[in-house]
């Protein structure tokens, strides 16, 4: 009995220390986004569009480089925010031709992403420091085009945007594709669905290492917490029906915690962060309309 006794207590051992371990490799996991820094490949060139390269620095010294793409004379702006993992040509892929509209378009990458430094990306807690260098690059340095500002924002962009909506009335309209309501639930989603990483119990002590690693709780810049806040400033849900990574059902939750003017559109057929390649021509009329509607310089 004994000896059965003492391999049952070194398996739980054993059971536990891999848990730990592969939790602790989850987070670091987490803190850094996939694909090794994906490289900008899609440029403004490819599209015959004027720009401008952009750099400048976040409150805690992160250089960020983007660009600065302008409308003639045009006092409307839209910040185009990319998702984790991704970069500034992706979401100009996706967004390029609001220009035609006659707005200007300033994308960046943010830390970790692209062209921009840092080690360390965070799913939307340390990226809203981004977001304030980009607004305040904006209001200093192009002056007459911050009359009228508007935020697109993909996945984790999305989450990013409804935090500085919720603090900054210089902007006036938001678009979410992809938004998800909770840091947690989206963390807990991507290790499924990527790596098939159950729940529990390892994704609980990953999110522990990541809060020591961060020194707060990421949790707290969620949209859920502030998507309240934005009202009554317009905001377009755009959201997949075959979304696998934030699924329908927790868009919709966030959209109802949303204060009035809200709009929601669901594009069939479309997975994470491909409503623009599935919806096509519609995405374009109904982004391109939301943004002339509600922006006026």
């Amino acid at each position: 009995m004994a000896f059965v006794i003492a391999w049952i207590a070194i398996g739980s051992v054993a059971a536990a220390a891999l848990i730990v371990a592969a939790a602790y490799l989850y987070s670091k996991r987490m803190l850094r986004p996939p694909h090794h820094r994906a490289p900008v490949a899609v440029f403004p060139d490819q599209f015959r569009l004027p720009h401008q390269n952009t750099v400048f620095t976040s409150e805690d010294g992160i250089t960020l480089r983007g660009w600065f793409i302008p409308a003639d004379n045009s006092p409307k702006t839209i910040i185009l925010l990319h998702g984790w993992g991704n970069n500034r040509g992706d979401a100009l892929a996706a967004t390029h031709f609001l220009h035609e509209a006659g707005f200007n378009l300033l994308y960046f990458d943010f830390r970790c992403c692209g062209e921009s430094g840092g080690a360390v990306s965070t799913v939307g807690y340390l990226e809203t420091r981004d977001m304030e260098a980009a607004l305040e690059y904006l209001k200093t340095r192009k002056p007459e085009c911050a009359q009228a500002v508007g935020v697109y924002g993909m996945s984790m962009g999305a989450a990013v945007a409804v935090y500085a909506a919720a603090r900054h009335d210089i902007i006036k309209c938001v678009a979410l594709e992809a938004a998800f309501d909770s840091y947690e639930k989206a963390a807990g989603r991507y290790a499924w669905t990527h790596l098939r990483i159950p729940y529990y119990p390892f994704v609980p002590p990953a999110l522990m290492f990541a809060r020591m690693k961060l020194g707060t709780d990421p949790e707290k810049f969620s949209p859920q917490y502030h998507i309240r806040a934005v009202s009554p400033r317009p905001v377009l849900f755009i959201h997949g029906s075959h979304d696998a990574l934030v699924p329908l059902k927790d868009a919709k939750a966030l959209f109802e915690k949303a204060g009035q003017p809200k709009e929601f559109w669901t594009v069939a057929g479309a997975s994470h962060a491909k409503c623009a390649e599935t919806g096509g021509a519609e995405y374009r009329k109904r982004l391109t309309d939301f943004f002339t509607a509600n922006l006026k310089g």
